[in-house]
C-alpha cells in the first residue's frame, strides 16, 4: 500500500480537521492516500500519460479503425468523442439529463462511426448522428438507470438497475423483448458472435446465460459472492469480475469457473489480451493489475490513478484504463511486463496531462447529492 507521510502539502492533520471527525481510519487513509496520488500524477510524474476529463469517466468504447479515438461517458450528463494520442476533444453529445453510463459504436459498411448509443442515469437511451452530434432517436421503457449497452446488428440490448435487460429495434425504437430473471440491478451484458446467445452479471450475485431469439434463460452461473460488475467473451471463454474482490474464468462446458484470481479490493473492469494467456484488470484500489493466467498470478501492477478504475480497453499492445479520478491512461504492453515481477510502475514520465482543447465542451458539474448518489451506485449491492 502507497505510505502518505504527515505532510501539510498533503493535507491537513486530521487532529484539526473537522472533516475528518465522523469518518473512518480507513477513508481517512484513502482520502490522504489520493492527495499523494493526485500530486504524484501531474507534471514530470504524470504516469500513464493522462488525459483529464472534465468530470468523472465512467466508461469508454475505442473506435475499431486503429485511430486511437474513443466515445467516452461522462458523469457530467455527456458523452464525448476524444482523439487519444493528443486529447483533443472532437465531439460533444448533450441531452441527457443524468450522468451517462456506457456508450456502444454503431457504423457503416465502410467501417465508419456514423452513429453512437447512450445509456444514463436518467433511465433513457439516445441513439446520436456522430457528425452532428444531434440525438436521431430516444428509447424510453427502463424504469431504472440503464447500466450498459450494447450494439448487435440492427438490434440494440440495454441492462438496467430495474432487473432487466431489453432488447431493441435499433432503427424503430421498439422495444421487442424484455427480459426478466434477475432479481437486482444488471450490471453488464455481452453477446456471443452469432447474437444467438447473451450473458449478464448482476448484482443479485449471479451471470445468466439467454436464448436471445426466445429470450428465455438457458443457464444461471453462479460462484461470485456478492455483485458482478463486468463481463468479457473472448475466444470461447466468458471472463467475470466482481465485488466479491475476484476475476474468474468460466468452463462455459460445464458453466463452471476453471480460474479463479484473487484481488485486495472489488473488481471493476477487465480486458482479456489474444490468445487468454494473460488478463488485465481494474479495481477499486486504483490500480490496474496483470495477470499470468496459467499460473492464476499478478505479475505486474500498473499504479497512477487516483480513483476507482472504472474501465478498461485493449488494442494492440496499448491498454487504455478509465476511472473515477477523471482521467483515461494508456499504458504500453510488452510480453516483458509479464515477466518482470509484481512490482508496481511508478518510475516518472516526463509527459503532462493532456488537457481537452474545446472550448465548448464544458460539462454539467454533479451535485452534492448527485455525487453521493454516484458513490452509492458505484458501491451498490457491496453488502450483499
Amino acid at each position: 500500500m502507497l505510505q502518505t507521510p504527515m505532510d501539510p502539502s498533503v493535507g491537513p492533520n486530521i487532529s484539526s480537521d473537522s472533516g475528518n471527525f465522523f469518518q473512518s481510519d480507513r477513508d481517512i487513509e484513502l482520502k490522504r492516500t489520493r492527495q499523494l496520488k493526485k500530486a504524484q500524477s501531474s507534471g514530470k510524474n504524470a504516469v500513464g500519460q493522462p488525459i483529464a476529463m472534465p468530470s468523472k469517466v465512467l466508461s469508454f468504447a475505442l473506435i475499431k479503425n486503429g485511430t486511437a479515438k474513443a466515445y467516452v461517458a461522462e458523469s457530467g450528463h455527456i458523452a464525448r468523442k476524444i482523439d487519444l494520442k493528443t486529447g483533443t476533444s472532437l465531439n460533444v453529445f448533450k441531452g441527457h439529463t443524468g450522468p451517462v453510463t456506457s456508450v456502444a459504436v454503431g457504423y457503416d459498411g465502410q467501417g465508419e462511426d456514423v452513429f453512437i448509443v447512450t445509456g444514463s442515469w436518467d433511465k433513457t437511451i439516445r441513439k446520436w448522428d456522430t457528425k452532428t452530434a444531434t440525438t436521431i432517436l430516444t428509447f424510453n421503457g427502463h424504469s431504472d438507470f440503464v447500466k450498459r449497452v450494447v450494439i448487435f446488428g440492427n438490434r440494440l440490448y440495454s441492462a438496467s438497475s430495474d432487473s432487466t435487460i431489453r432488447q431493441w429495434d435499433l432503427e424503430s425504437g421498439e422495444c421487442l423483448r424484455v427480459f426478466k430473471e434477475h432479481t437486482r440491478a444488471v450490471e453488464d451484458i455481452v453477446l456471443t458472435e452469432d447474437g444467438r446467445i447473451l450473458f449478464s452479471a448482476s448484482s443479485d450475485t449471479t451471470i445468466k446465460k439467454w436464448d436471445t431469439t426466445t429470450g428465455q434463460v438457458l443457464a444461471t452461473l453462479s460462484g461470485h459472492l456478492t455483485s458482478v460488475y463486468a463481463l468479457v467473451l473472448q475466444e470461447g471463454s466468458l471472463w467475470s469480475a466482481s465485488a466479491d474482490k475476484t476475476t474468474k474464468r468460466w468452463d462455459l462446458e460445464t458453466n463452471l469457473p476453471d480460474s479463479t484470481f484473487e484481488h485486495p479490493d472489488f473488481v471493476r473492469s477487465l480486458a482479456v489480451f489474444p490468445g487468454g494467456a494473460h488478463l488485465a484488470t481494474g479495481s477499486r484500489d486504483e490500480n490496474v493489475r496483470l495477470w499470468d493466467v496459467a499460473n492464476e498470478k499478478c505479475v505486474r501492477t500498473l499504479a497512477g490513478h487516483y480513483g476507482e478504475v472504472s474501465d478498461i480497453k485493449r488494442e494492440g499492445s496499448t491498454l487504455w484504463s478509465a476511472s473515477l479520478d477523471g482521467t483515461i491512461r494508456s499504458w504500453s504492453i510488452t510480453e516483458q511486463d509479464f515477466k518482470k515481477g509484481s512490482e508496481p510502475i511508478v518510475e516518472d514520465i516526463p509527459i503532462q496531462p493532456v488537457k481537452l482543447q474545446k472550448k465548448s465542451s464544458k460539462s454539467v458539474k454533479l451535485t452534492d447529492e448527485e455525487e453521493r448518489e454516484l458513490a452509492e451506485l458505484m458501491g451498490s449491492d457491496d453488502d450483499l
